[in-house]
């Protein structure tokens, strides 16, 4: 276990760099993006919330968080064995200690982007406030009633899916940020028509999860039925099915790449 998290902060500094540049560029698109939308006439007093919406800021969070789990450890399929990849499958480990090390590292990557995002929201909250109040003296000639970050907090739907609220949703959000760190670095594993399966793979797993956390949040408000159990009674075996597969699978393109 020692040696996993060992080869687990290898793959970090690998990544660290990318990474990096990657939560920067984040972090500088959504503060353009919502104080632009909150400059914007029809969006004059919405708060923070409809402007983080009406920016599709949740779909550039998920485009973000699953390219941070990609960055994860070297890829083992490399054509031209790139000195890292080469070092990586040379290691003395065996290939379960080698994508659990990898799998390790893309889930804290992803956890990194998910607390970000959340951070985020807390601080841009002010300088967006700052520019719906400016517009509202500008146009109204009066400053508007102050907003409240936990009003806003509670009337984005994004944020339902970072901030678990209920046992059963903080499961499902470690769950999806294991399965998808597994899927992900299942993708770098493979090449050709088989990175293509992972990705097919890895797009059903995330509807999995996505129907998954839509249902729990209907059982929450409305209770259970006979619809809601059936749907989740054959989407989490599916789930469990498939990531098991992408385990299995996995090893034996570690196995397949190691030099003879």
């Amino acid at each position: 276990m020692k040696r996993m998290f060992t080869l687990a902060g290898w793959n970090w500094r690998l990544a660290r760099r990318y990474y990096g540049l990657l939560c920067a560029a984040f972090a500088v698109e959504q503060l353009a993006v919502l104080l632009w939308q909150a400059s914007r006439p029809a969006m004059l007093g919405m708060g923070l919330a409809a402007c983080y919406e009406q920016g599709f800021q949740f779909p550039v969070f998920l485009a973000v968080f699953l390219l941070a789990g990609l960055l994860a450890g070297p890829a083992v399929n490399d054509q031209k064995r790139a000195r890292c990849s080469y070092t990586w499958l040379t290691l003395p480990l065996s290939p379960a200690l080698r994508l659990g090390a990898q799998v390790l590292t893309a889930a804290v990557l992803e956890l990194g982007v998910a607390a970000l995002q959340m951070v985020l929201y807390v601080v841009y909250f002010f300088p967006v406030q700052a520019v719906d109040s400016a517009r509202a003296l500008e146009q109204l000639g009066t400053a508007m009633p102050a907003q409240s970050l936990y009003e806003q907090v509670l009337l984005s739907d994004s944020m339902y899916w970072l901030l678990p609220r209920r046992p059963a949703q903080l499961v499902l959000l470690a769950v999806t940020l294991l399965a998808s760190a597994l899927l992900l670095s299942c993708v770098r594993l493979h090449k050709g028509w088989r990175r293509l399966v992972a990705v097919a793979v890895g797009a059903v797993s995330g509807g999995c999860c996505l129907v998954l956390f839509h249902e729990e949040q209907y059982l929450a408000l409305y209770g259970s039925n006979d619809v809601l159990m059936r749907n989740i009674t054959r989407l989490a075996p599916l789930l469990a099915v498939l990531v098991v597969f992408s385990i299995w699978w996995a090893l034996r393109a570690i196995r397949r790449a190691e030099p003879a």
